[in-house]
């Protein structure tokens, strides 16, 4: 299995993130706020980018006839700086995650990561345990970085996470979860894995793709600027149990 992988396996365990109830989507309608209906142009051009990408078989599981296989769907970072990330490996001795910071964000971005993390009550003593990713797309000046935490006890999983943007002037949060326990067998929260940075649409804009991973329920979103924000432009694809 390799890095990438075996640390998105890990932060589907370990790392679970806020469970969001998605906001009402442009172009897209339906009962299941996690899949609306891509009725579209632009919705139906990004689906079939996310399907190239990262989709397996389909359809896949209980999902809807247009979901997808999701499990082995790899990191698209063409084009994309790595400056921090992190990898996971499991213990042979113990079967849990053991994990290294391969590199590391530069000081200004780990401060902005920090500060959100305390908003969102992570104890001044965890801070050491915080694992870090930073993309740069080489076409911009913006960042994409990620503070997670997350610390297991038999069935239970302590966690905290962000995920932002840093713009220089703004820093907008993304996704985000508040320092919590919660119970590995039967979540009841979101694990979000950043899967990308691309223009999904072909408008020549930059779009952050993500992977929402809740209980037996995954699926894909993309994040897009609009009026100096990000914004959900899409959710769908996926499978679930």
């Amino acid at each position: 299995m390799s890095a990438l992988r075996c640390e998105k396996t890990v932060l589907a365990a370990v790392v679970i993130l806020l469970c969001i109830v998605a906001p009402p989507l442009n172009g897209q309608r339906g009962t299941d706020p996690r899949r609306p209906a891509c009725t579209g142009a632009a919705c139906q051009k990004i689906e079939s980018f996310l399907r190239a990408h990262f989709c397996g078989a389909s359809p896949f599981g209980k999902g809807p006839g247009n979901g997808c296989d999701t499990r082995y769907a790899k990191q698209l970072i063409t084009g994309v700086n790595v400056i921090a990330a992190f990898d996971c490996q499991t213990d042979v001795t113990d079967g849990r995650p053991k994990c290294r910071q391969r590199s590391e964000p530069p000081p200004a971005i780990r401060s902005i990561l920090v500060r959100e993390m305390r908003r969102l009550g992570l104890p001044a003593k965890a801070e050491k345990d915080l694992y870090f990713t930073v993309w740069q797309p080489s076409s911009a000046k913006w960042f994409l970085a990620a503070a997670d935490y997350g610390q297991a006890n038999g069935s239970q999983l302590t966690l905290c996470q962000v995920i932002v943007v840093d713009r220089g002037e703004h820093v907008q949060v993304l996704r985000k979860v508040r320092f919590q326990k919660t119970n590995a067998d039967v979540r009841s929260v979101t694990t979000w894995f950043p899967l990308g940075i691309a223009d999904v649409d072909g408008d020549g804009q930059l779009e952050i793709i993500l992977e929402g991973d809740a209980h037996e329920n995954h699926w894909l979103e993309v994040d897009t600027l609009q009026g100096g924000f990000f914004k959900t432009v899409f959710s769908g694809l996926g499978y679930y149990l």
